[in-house]
């Protein structure tokens, strides 16, 4: 079947009309709120790394102190949300309409072959960067050096965009399927986008970089009107980061629908028992 993004994107503002009154709750609670939360934290952070920038000396011993607290931050952050997406993944796509309730239990439920799924993708982005590391130091002195790093970081995220593109149906995979093993999750998802991984790339790309128009066009009228308003400082950065938690929320709600969507129109309709097949 070949790909359409036009029909991927009409399927998922459909999706998320039709299942705006209980969509919206759960992104309010698992993406608006985190995000919010952690600018209010870390908003007098932010505003001394920004008051130091072209300091390095400066930037390391105001992070040294607060290594563990943003690693800790950030993984409880990424798991909260990890459930949100699948979540919402359930929400939108389970045929069984279950409550939002039910829908996070699932997803809890999911959560190990998300996880390891995610591990998967970063060891083989990692095994990636060193087989094209050792590649280009031999390489570079055949080649010559500086050429050969600008070449080798071009593939890299050549390649990275790729393996996104390949497995990004991997949470419509594990919640609309049913899929619990992340290997086989993976291949499923592998499987699913051949023929159409070029297609897809560039779909994506598209959403990507209107997300970036709105972000920075949202950013720099709102913050133009803060900065008038109040003095530069963390309130003025706490309320920058409301504004961009809101945007935030939005696009991870619409980045589901789309994942949702894409997933259905390559694996078509009875997708219910595929699970069962592949394990």
């Amino acid at each position: 079947m070949k790909f359409s993004g036009d029909k991927a994107w009409q399927a998922a503002l459909a999706k998320v009309s039709a299942s705006r009154d209980v969509v919206f709750p759960v992104a309010g609670v698992f993406f608006l709120l985190p995000s919010i939360v952690m600018t209010y934290f870390f908003a007098e952070l932010q505003a001394k790394i920004l008051a130091n920038l072209g300091n390095d000396a400066a930037l390391g011993q105001l992070l040294a102190g607060r290594m563990g607290t943003l690693l800790g931050f950030g993984l409880v952050a990424f798991l909260f949300q990890l459930v949100g997406f699948a979540a919402l993944m359930a929400l939108m796509t389970d045929r069984q309409r279950p409550t939002v309730r039910e829908a996070i239990g699932l997803a809890v439920g999911r959560l190990p072959t998300l996880v390891g799924s995610a591990l998967l993708f970063m060891a083989a982005y990692v095994m990636l960067v060193v087989v094209l590391s050792l590649l280009s130091s031999v390489l570079g002195l055949l080649i010559g050096t500086q050429l050969m790093s600008v070449l080798a970081m071009l593939i890299v995220v050549g390649a990275m965009a790729y393996l996104l593109a390949k497995f990004s149906l991997v949470l419509p995979v594990v919640m609309v399927e049913g899929v619990r093993n992340p290997v086989v999750a993976m291949r499923r998802s592998w499987q699913l986008t051949n023929g159409n991984s070029a297609r897809i790339f560039v779909f994506y790309v598209l959403l990507t970089l209107a997300y970036l128009v709105i972000m920075v066009v949202s950013s720099v009228v709102i913050m133009g009107v803060i900065s008038i308003a109040t003095k530069p400082g963390p309130l003025s950065l706490l309320l920058g980061g409301v504004v961009s938690s809101l945007i935030g929320a939005a696009a991870s709600l619409i980045f589901t629908a789309v994942l949702a969507a894409v997933h259905r129109q390559l694996a078509g309709e009875d997708t219910g028992s595929v699970g069962m097949t592949f394990g």
